[in-house]
């Protein structure tokens, strides 16, 4: 529920950011404490997208990298396969 907020506050504008980052570290936290996986990676593929639009696609990358990890090891295929588009899509020098 905690990404979702922040999924929606994100595609909001640009000024809930900060707010939209909090509830995004909140998901990453509970789905991390509670062993939800799946819903781990796609916390870190949300994070990713909010920390490109922040313009840091260095940790944009460690997000997308650390989601695809994530997403291979429960078999999520079809978010594995986002997770990889998106990290193919960043620029390669940062």
């Amino acid at each position: 529920m905690a990404r979702y907020i922040g999924e929606i506050l994100l595609n909001i504008d640009d000024q809930h950011i900060e707010e939209a980052e909090d509830w995004i570290k909140k998901a990453i936290e509970a789905d991390n404490r509670n062993g939800m996986m799946q819903q781990l990676g796609r916390d870190y593929l949300s994070y990713a997208e909010l920390l490109k639009r922040k313009g840091d696609t260095s940790k944009a990358r460690e997000n997308l990298t650390t989601a695809a990890e994530i997403l291979e090891e429960c078999g999520a295929d079809g978010d594995l396969k986002k997770a990889k588009d998106q990290l193919d899509s960043l620029p390669a020098n940062t």
